[in-house]
Protein backbone atom coordinates (compact mmCIF):
# COMPACT_ATOMS: atom_id res chain seq x y z
CA UNK A 1 0.00 0.00 0.00
CA UNK A 2 2.92 2.65 0.84
CA UNK A 3 4.44 1.89 -2.33
CA UNK A 4 1.63 2.04 -4.13
CA UNK A 5 1.18 5.47 -2.94
CA UNK A 6 4.62 6.51 -3.49
CA UNK A 7 4.28 5.79 -6.83
CA UNK A 8 1.16 7.79 -7.37
CA UNK A 9 3.07 11.00 -5.14
CA UNK A 10 5.64 10.24 -8.12
CA UNK A 11 3.42 9.73 -10.64
CA UNK A 12 2.00 13.34 -9.57
CA UNK A 13 4.78 15.37 -9.39
CA UNK A 14 6.21 14.18 -12.69
CA UNK A 15 2.69 15.26 -14.42
CA UNK A 16 3.26 18.56 -12.35
CA UNK A 17 6.90 18.80 -13.68
CA UNK A 18 6.19 18.10 -17.28
CA UNK A 19 3.10 20.76 -17.44
CA UNK A 20 5.42 23.44 -15.92
CA UNK A 21 8.17 22.65 -18.63
CA UNK A 22 5.27 22.65 -21.19
CA UNK A 23 4.08 25.42 -20.34
CA UNK A 24 7.54 27.14 -19.99
CA UNK A 25 8.45 25.42 -23.51
CA UNK A 26 5.08 27.17 -24.65
CA UNK A 27 5.35 30.56 -23.66
CA UNK A 28 8.92 30.99 -24.10
CA UNK A 29 8.92 32.31 -27.63
CA UNK A 30 6.50 35.13 -26.69
CA UNK A 31 8.82 36.28 -23.99
CA UNK A 32 11.38 35.83 -26.29
CA UNK A 33 9.25 37.63 -29.33
CA UNK A 34 8.93 40.63 -26.65
CA UNK A 35 12.59 40.50 -25.61
CA UNK A 36 13.75 40.94 -29.23
CA UNK A 37 11.48 44.03 -30.48
CA UNK A 38 11.31 46.68 -27.90
CA UNK A 39 8.14 48.20 -26.73
CA UNK A 40 6.28 44.92 -28.61
CA UNK A 41 4.60 44.07 -25.27
CA UNK A 42 3.96 47.59 -24.10
CA UNK A 43 0.12 48.57 -23.60
CA UNK A 44 -1.20 51.91 -26.16
CA UNK A 45 -0.76 54.70 -23.72
CA UNK A 46 2.86 53.80 -22.94
CA UNK A 47 3.95 53.87 -26.53
CA UNK A 48 5.40 56.75 -28.39
CA UNK A 49 4.38 56.00 -32.23
CA UNK A 50 7.94 55.30 -33.16
CA UNK A 51 8.60 52.83 -30.72
CA UNK A 52 5.38 50.80 -31.86
CA UNK A 53 6.48 51.50 -35.39
CA UNK A 54 9.24 49.62 -34.59
CA UNK A 55 7.96 46.95 -32.11
CA UNK A 56 5.29 46.34 -35.35
CA UNK A 57 8.21 46.15 -38.03
CA UNK A 58 10.47 43.63 -36.11
CA UNK A 59 7.44 41.11 -35.27
CA UNK A 60 7.03 41.09 -38.64
CA UNK A 61 10.22 40.59 -39.83
CA UNK A 62 10.76 37.81 -36.61
CA UNK A 63 7.68 35.95 -38.53
CA UNK A 64 9.31 36.45 -41.78
CA UNK A 65 12.86 35.05 -40.81
CA UNK A 66 10.83 31.77 -39.13
CA UNK A 67 9.30 31.24 -42.52
CA UNK A 68 12.69 31.43 -44.20
CA UNK A 69 11.70 34.68 -46.11
CA UNK A 70 13.05 37.87 -46.22
CA UNK A 71 12.65 41.51 -44.15
CA UNK A 72 10.57 43.79 -45.06
CA UNK A 73 12.62 47.35 -45.11
CA UNK A 74 11.23 50.64 -43.62
CA UNK A 75 9.80 52.77 -46.18
CA UNK A 76 9.09 56.28 -45.39
CA UNK A 77 6.20 56.72 -48.47
CA UNK A 78 4.52 53.53 -47.32
CA UNK A 79 4.84 54.91 -43.91
CA UNK A 80 3.31 58.64 -44.69
CA UNK A 81 0.33 56.77 -46.36
CA UNK A 82 -0.04 54.60 -43.06
CA UNK A 83 0.45 57.21 -40.55
CA UNK A 84 -2.33 59.23 -42.47
CA UNK A 85 -4.40 56.72 -42.54
CA UNK A 86 -4.48 56.06 -38.87
CA UNK A 87 -5.55 59.79 -38.45
CA UNK A 88 -8.21 59.36 -40.59
CA UNK A 89 -9.76 56.38 -39.23
CA UNK A 90 -9.35 57.66 -35.70
CA UNK A 91 -10.85 61.12 -36.35
CA UNK A 92 -13.31 60.07 -38.43
CA UNK A 93 -14.27 56.73 -36.18
CA UNK A 94 -13.93 54.74 -38.93
CA UNK A 95 -12.46 51.33 -38.69
CA UNK A 96 -11.87 50.52 -42.47
CA UNK A 97 -9.57 50.39 -45.65
CA UNK A 98 -11.44 53.01 -47.06
CA UNK A 99 -13.05 55.94 -44.90
CA UNK A 100 -14.95 58.45 -46.06
CA UNK A 101 -13.94 61.12 -48.37
CA UNK A 102 -10.46 59.18 -48.39
CA UNK A 103 -8.82 57.74 -51.38
CA UNK A 104 -8.48 53.86 -51.84
CA UNK A 105 -5.24 52.12 -51.13
CA UNK A 106 -3.69 52.78 -54.32
CA UNK A 107 -5.44 56.65 -54.33
CA UNK A 108 -3.32 56.94 -50.63
CA UNK A 109 0.03 54.79 -52.04
CA UNK A 110 -0.27 57.57 -55.41
CA UNK A 111 -0.51 60.88 -53.09
CA UNK A 112 2.86 60.13 -51.33
CA UNK A 113 4.14 59.13 -54.72
CA UNK A 114 5.57 55.23 -53.78
CA UNK A 115 3.07 54.12 -57.04
CA UNK A 116 4.12 56.66 -60.00
CA UNK A 117 3.93 56.39 -63.57
CA UNK A 118 6.52 54.45 -65.62
CA UNK A 119 6.88 51.46 -62.85
CA UNK A 120 7.53 48.49 -64.24
CA UNK A 121 6.44 45.80 -61.51
CA UNK A 122 4.27 47.20 -58.02
CA UNK A 123 2.10 45.36 -56.08
CA UNK A 124 0.60 46.51 -52.45
CA UNK A 125 -1.56 45.86 -49.89
CA UNK A 126 -2.49 46.67 -46.27
CA UNK A 127 -3.43 45.42 -42.67
CA UNK A 128 -5.24 47.45 -40.22
CA UNK A 129 -6.39 46.57 -36.57
CA UNK A 130 -6.95 47.91 -32.80
CA UNK A 131 -7.16 46.56 -29.50
CA UNK A 132 -7.33 47.70 -26.39
CA UNK A 133 -5.24 47.45 -23.38
CA UNK A 134 -2.74 44.00 -23.70
CA UNK A 135 -5.19 43.47 -26.47
CA UNK A 136 -3.28 46.74 -28.26
CA UNK A 137 -0.08 45.44 -27.57
CA UNK A 138 2.30 45.32 -30.91
CA UNK A 139 2.64 41.85 -30.16
CA UNK A 140 -1.25 41.16 -29.98
CA UNK A 141 -1.92 42.63 -32.75
CA UNK A 142 0.36 40.75 -35.11
CA UNK A 143 0.03 37.66 -33.51
CA UNK A 144 -3.91 38.40 -34.62
CA UNK A 145 -2.78 39.26 -38.26
CA UNK A 146 -0.94 35.77 -37.91
CA UNK A 147 -4.02 34.19 -36.97
CA UNK A 148 -6.14 35.56 -39.58
CA UNK A 149 -5.62 33.74 -43.26
CA UNK A 150 -5.51 36.96 -45.30
CA UNK A 151 -3.58 39.50 -43.08
CA UNK A 152 -1.16 36.46 -42.36
CA UNK A 153 -0.61 36.09 -46.08
CA UNK A 154 -0.04 39.89 -46.75
CA UNK A 155 2.66 39.46 -43.70
CA UNK A 156 4.68 36.04 -45.36
CA UNK A 157 4.17 37.15 -49.21
CA UNK A 158 7.39 37.13 -51.19
CA UNK A 159 6.11 39.49 -53.17
CA UNK A 160 6.67 42.37 -50.89
CA UNK A 161 10.12 44.23 -49.84
CA UNK A 162 9.03 47.64 -48.01
CA UNK A 163 6.60 47.92 -45.35
CA UNK A 164 5.59 51.25 -43.59
CA UNK A 165 3.53 51.41 -40.27
CA UNK A 166 1.15 53.84 -38.87
CA UNK A 167 -0.25 53.90 -35.13
CA UNK A 168 -2.24 55.77 -32.92
CA UNK A 169 -2.80 55.40 -29.30
CA UNK A 170 -6.65 55.91 -29.31
CA UNK A 171 -9.51 53.70 -31.26
CA UNK A 172 -11.53 54.52 -34.52
CA UNK A 173 -14.52 54.72 -31.80
CA UNK A 174 -14.85 55.29 -28.53
CA UNK A 175 -14.22 53.25 -26.28
CA UNK A 176 -13.17 53.73 -22.34
CA UNK A 177 -9.68 52.11 -22.11
CA UNK A 178 -6.14 52.67 -23.61
CA UNK A 179 -6.28 51.38 -27.17
CA UNK A 180 -4.42 51.76 -29.85
CA UNK A 181 -4.99 51.48 -33.66
CA UNK A 182 -2.30 49.98 -36.53
CA UNK A 183 -2.05 50.33 -39.96
CA UNK A 184 0.74 48.01 -42.09
CA UNK A 185 1.36 49.01 -45.47
CA UNK A 186 3.12 47.11 -47.60
CA UNK A 187 4.57 47.51 -51.12
CA UNK A 188 6.46 46.69 -54.14
CA UNK A 189 7.53 49.16 -56.48
CA UNK A 190 10.31 48.97 -59.28
CA UNK A 191 10.80 51.21 -62.10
Amino acid sequence: MAHTLRIQVLLAALAALLAALTLGALNAPVAHAKADCPGAGKSPNQLRSGQARDAVLCLVNKQRRHHDLGRLHRDRKLQRAAMRHNRVMVSKRCFSHQCSGEPSLEGRLRQVSYLRSGLSRYAYSENIAWGGGELGTAFKIVKAWMHSPPHRAAILSRTYREAGIGFHDKAPGRVGYSAGTYTIDFGLARG
